[in-house]
């Protein structure tokens, strides 16, 4: 996978149709193989299409009606924007997605699945039904987030650009699992292990990515541990760490802005994802903010609570 027109155009139809078919999905990445800017494929129309499924020499492989209706309204909903890069779009695209999910997981929150704690409800003083259910809704999403960010994050690493790949399917990762593989041209590939802050690894951790690195090393190849945010000045337990167990752990890590900026080749790349993200999740959330949408279900939760339990104490004691 890299930050090419036919793998965003293939991953957005999949993403907005919600279509997984073999034969749609081939037909899909036929037509996407034909394009080589997010533009051309927006105005496309129908008979456009049809010549280049009818190209691959097979009359039964045709564009149904319905195929093309899924087409057009990935065409016409905006989750694509032709005055974009392939690497905003995928950014566009996978944050519209992240979004959306989350608020789905909103959405089907129930009492039953808050997994409510009596011990620790009487130790935080939760002695009514809102304050108790306001607690656990965000514990229950944020538990949630924390899982899915770090597909999310994988992602946008994955597609800045078009030498980025998974390094779970790289030769070298059959015996390591780097998470990406930079690959340019007239360049050492280079295996990327990502951790999602700068506070992340331990003494036995740093001491295993060391052993890895040097495996990599020998071959003249480059490897480096990546961490998605922070400073590389930040005094943190895992910087102090790598200067103690990981011998020239400047030039075998990549810290915030400088991880960014290695996969996309783009100075400053990281401001540009930042500000898309809030673009994006902003209409992706039609304005509202991802707090009030929480807060939102709250109410329902607590009519839901009045209708199944009654009172607090009963519900307490239903806990036992």
């Amino acid at each position: 996978m890299a930050a090419t027109t036919q793998e965003l155009i293939t991953k957005s139809f999949q993403i907005h149709s919600g279509s997984s078919a073999n034969g749609l999905k081939t037909k899909i990445e036929m037509i996407a193989s034909h394009y080589g800017s997010i533009g051309a494929f927006l105005v496309a129309k129908r008979k456009d299409l049809e010549r280049l499924v009818f190209k691959v020499d097979q009359p039964n492989f045709k564009l149904t009606d319905s195929d093309f209706l899924k087409i057009q309204a990935l065409q016409k909903s905006g989750l694509l924007d032709g005055k974009l890069s392939i690497q905003e779009n995928f950014i566009k695209v996978l944050t519209t997605q992240f979004v959306g999910r989350q608020v789905e997981m909103i959405n089907n929150i129930k009492l039953e699945t808050l997994n409510v704690n009596p011990i620790l409800a009487g130790a935080l003083n939760l002695d009514n039904e809102r304050d108790l259910i306001r607690y656990y809704t965000y514990q229950a999403i944020s538990r949630s987030i924390v899982t899915s960010v770090g597909f999310l994050v994988q992602d946008l690493l994955l597609y800045a650009s078009d030498f980025v790949f998974d390094g779970k399917h790289n030769e070298q990762g059959e015996d390591t699992k780097w998470d990406l593989v930079v690959e340019r041209l007239n360049h050492a590939n280079a295996y990327l292990e990502i951790k999602s802050g700068p506070n992340d690894l331990n003494k036995t951790q740093i001491l295993s990515y060391k052993r890895h690195i040097e495996v990599i090393e020998k071959q003249g190849l480059k490897a480096y541990i990546g961490e998605t945010y922070g400073k590389r000045q930040d005094k943190t337990i895992t910087h102090e760490l790598y200067k103690s167990y990981l011998p020239d752990w400047n030039n075998r890590t990549l810290i915030g802005k400088e991880l960014w900026e290695f996969v996309s080749g783009t100075k400053n790349y990281h401001s540009k994802l930042v500000n898309l993200l809030y673009k994006t999740s902003k209409a992706a959330l039609r304005n509202e903010t991802f707090i009030k949408k929480i807060e939102k279900k709250i109410a329902p939760l607590a009519a839901d609570f009045k209708v199944q339990y009654g009172s607090y104490d009963k519900f307490l004691q239903s806990l036992w």
